[in-house]
C-alpha cells in the first residue's frame, strides 16, 4: 500500500515544479519510478514464491506490453550507442538516458499499480484534481493580475494562463491529456434512461447528485484555463481530437446509449459556445488569424532541423545534442538573439536526434498503443474500459497534433503523462473484465 500511495503522490506532483523541467524535479520522478517498479516486481515475485509457483506469472496487461517496453528499452540503448559512435559535444547524454529510462520504467510501473477498476477510477480522479488545480491557479493568476508561477514571479507569458508551467503551450498540452482522461471517464459513466416517468425522474436526480456533475464542472474549469492560455495549437488540438475521437466512438462502440451522443455533443456546444464566449475563445481565433510567417521563426527552425536530419539520416546527431548542433544549421533569417534548445516540432527533433532508427521505434510504440486504445472502444464490453480506450485515443491524438508545432514531449511532466496514456491504452484493451 505504501508503493500505491507514493505512486499517487508522484502522479499528482508531476506538473508542480515547472512541469518537472528543472534539474532537481525530473531526477526525483525518475528515481521514484525506478524504486517503485523494483518494489512492485519484488512484491510480485515474493507473492508467487509463497504460492510455490515454478514459473513467475506476469499480469496479462504487463505480458501484452512487453514488446512495447522492449522497444522503448532498445531506444535508450540506441542513445548509448549514439554517444559512443558520434562525437557531438553534447553534455546532456546522461540527462536523456536517465529520463528515457525513467519514462520507460513508468510504463510497467503503471501497469502493475493500476490493477483494478477502483484504481483506474482513482488514477483518473487524481489526474483531474491535479489538472483542475493547475487550471484554477492559472486562471486566477490571469484574472487577478497576480502573475506567479511555482514560488517565483512570472517573467514570460504575462496575461496568459500557465499554471505552474513556464510555457503556456506546455500547460495547454498537460490540460489536453487530462481533459481526455476526464471525458473518457464521463463516457464510461453514461446513464441509460428508461422505464416510467418516475423511474426517469429518479435516474435524473441520481445523475445530478453523482460525482459525474463534479467531474463535468472540473472539466469546464479546465477548458476555461485552456482558452485563457491563448495557446493556438493547444485549443485546436483539444477540439480536433475531441471531434475525431468522438466520431470514432460513435462509429465503433457497440451498445452505446443515447446519452453518449448527447454528452459528446454537449461537450463541444457548451465548451465552445458558453465557455468561449465568456473567457475569450475569440482571442485564440484572432491569434490564429493573425499568425504570420513573417513574425514567426518556427517555420525556419523546422526547415533548419529538417536539413540537420538530412545530414545524419540514419544515426541522427545523438540524444540531447540538438541545442549544441542547431547553431551550425541556423539559417540567416533566424535571429541569433534567441536560444533554440528544442525544435518546435517533436517529430523532427526526435528524428534529428535519434535518426530514422530511433524515431521509427518510438513511433511504433505510440502507434501500437493508439491501435489498442481504438480496439478497446470497438471490442470491449465494459463501459469503463471503453471509456478509457476513448481517453487514450483522444489524449494521444491531441498531443500528437500539438507536437507538430511544439515540444511538449521534451517536458518531463507531459512526457510522463503521455506514457500514462499509453499504459491506460494497454489496460483498456487487455485488463480482465473481473
Amino acid at each position: 500500500m505504501k508503493s500505491w500511495k507514493l505512486y499517487q503522490i508522484l502522479l499528482f506532483c508531476l506538473p508542480l515544479a515547472f512541469g518537472g523541467n528543472v534539474n532537481w524535479a525530473w531526477p526525483l520522478y525518475t528515481a521514484l519510478s525506478f524504486g517503485l517498479l523494483a518494489a512492485e516486481l519484488n512484491r510480485l515475485v515474493s507473492s508467487q514464491q509463497q504460492k510455490q509457483l515454478e514459473v513467475i506469472q506476469l499480469p496479462v496487461v504487463l505480458r501484452k506490453a512487453l514488446p512495447v517496453i522492449a522497444i522503448l528499452l532498445s531506444v535508450q540503448l540506441w542513445a548509448v550507442v549514439q554517444s559512443l559512435m558520434i562525437d557531438n559535444g553534447s553534455h546532456d547524454i546522461g540527462y536523456y538516458a536517465l529520463l528515457g529510462l525513467g519514462l520507460t520504467a513508468f510504463l510497467p510501473l503503471t501497469l502493475l499499480m493500476v490493477n483494478s477498476r477502483e484504481r483506474v477510477k482513482r488514477v483518473v480522479w487524481l489526474v483531474i484534481l491535479a489538472a483542475a488545480f493547475q487550471a484554477v491557479y492559472g486562471a486566477l493568476m490571469v484574472l487577478t493580475g497576480l502573475e506567479w508561477s511555482f514560488f517565483t514571479e512570472k517573467w514570460t507569458y504575462l496575461g496568459k494562463a500557465t499554471g505552474t508551467f513556464v510555457n503556456r503551450n506546455h500547460f495547454a498540452g498537460y490540460l489536453e491529456m487530462s481533459l481526455a482522461l476526464g471525458i473518457g471517464f464521463l463516457l464510461s459513466q453514461s446513464a441509460r434512461y428508461g422505464g416510467s416517468w418516475r423511474q426517469r425522474l429518479r435516474q435524473t436526480v441520481d445523475t445530478l447528485l453523482s460525482p459525474k456533475v463534479a467531474m463535468r464542472l472540473l472539466l469546464a474549469i479546465m477548458v476555461i484555463a485552456l482558452v485563457l492560455s491563448r495557446s493556438r495549437m493547444g485549443n485546436t488540438a483539444f477540439f480536433a481530437s475531441l471531434m475525431i475521437t468522438g466520431g470514432l466512438a460513435l462509429l465503433l462502440m457497440k451498445n452505446k446509449s443515447r446519452s453518449t451522443t448527447i454528452l459528446l455533443s454537449s461537450l463541444l456546444v457548451i465548451d465552445i459556445a458558453i465557455v468561449g464566449t465568456f473567457f475569450g475563445v475569440e482571442k485564440v481565433a484572432e491569434r490564429l488569424q493573425n499568425t504570420s510567417a513573417d513574425k514567426e521563426s518556427r517555420d525556419e527552425v523546422v526547415r533548419d532541423t529538417y536539413q540537420m536530419w538530412q545530414q545524419h539520416p540514419l544515426l541522427g546527431i545523438g540524444a540531447g545534442a540538438y541545442q549544441y548542433t542547431y547553431p551550425a544549421y541556423r539559417g540567416a533569417d533566424v535571429g541569433t538573439d534567441k536560444l533554440y534548445d528544442h525544435a518546435h516540432n517533436d517529430y523532427l527533433q526526435f528524428l534529428a536526434e535519434y535518426g530514422i532508427v530511433g524515431f521509427v521505434a518510438l513511433l511504433v510504440c505510440a502507434g501500437w498503443c493508439l491501435f489498442w486504445a481504438i480496439e478497446a472502444m470497438r471490442k470491449r464490453r465494459s463501459d469503463l474500459f471503453k471509456g478509457m480506450g476513448f481517453a487514450s485515443t483522444m489524449g494521444i491524438i491531441a498531443i500528437g497534433l500539438h507536437s507538430t508545432v511544439d515540444f511538449n514531449l521534451q517536458i518531463p511532466a507531459n512526457a510522463f503523462m503521455f506514457v500514462m496514456l499509453m499504459a491506460m491504452a494497454v489496460i483498456a484493451r487487455w485488463a480482465p473484465n473481473k
